[in-house]
């Protein structure tokens, strides 16, 4: 199974995204996504290292979410 290596071929699947959802993309967490972040019952946590990625669903009360820093 081959994988999608390239931004250019993610494009020809899916097309270029629109601004309304690039616009969103940090390279931290913003004080108004941290507020959002640690008051969800629910993330799913991924992970990635070199057998590939893992994503793990945990969920629990609101506020079991702790942010260490941007």
């Amino acid at each position: 199974m081959s994988g999608i290596t390239t931004i250019e071929e993610l494009e020809g699947i899916y097309g270029t995204p629109a601004e309304a959802s690039t616009v969103k993309v940090l390279d931290h967490v913003s004080p108004l996504y941290r507020r959002f972040i640690e008051a969800s019952p629910f993330v799913a946590l991924a992970t990635r290292g070199p057998d590939g990625l893992d994503c793990s669903p945990r969920g629990d009360q609101a506020g079991f979410i702790r942010i260490a820093d941007e």
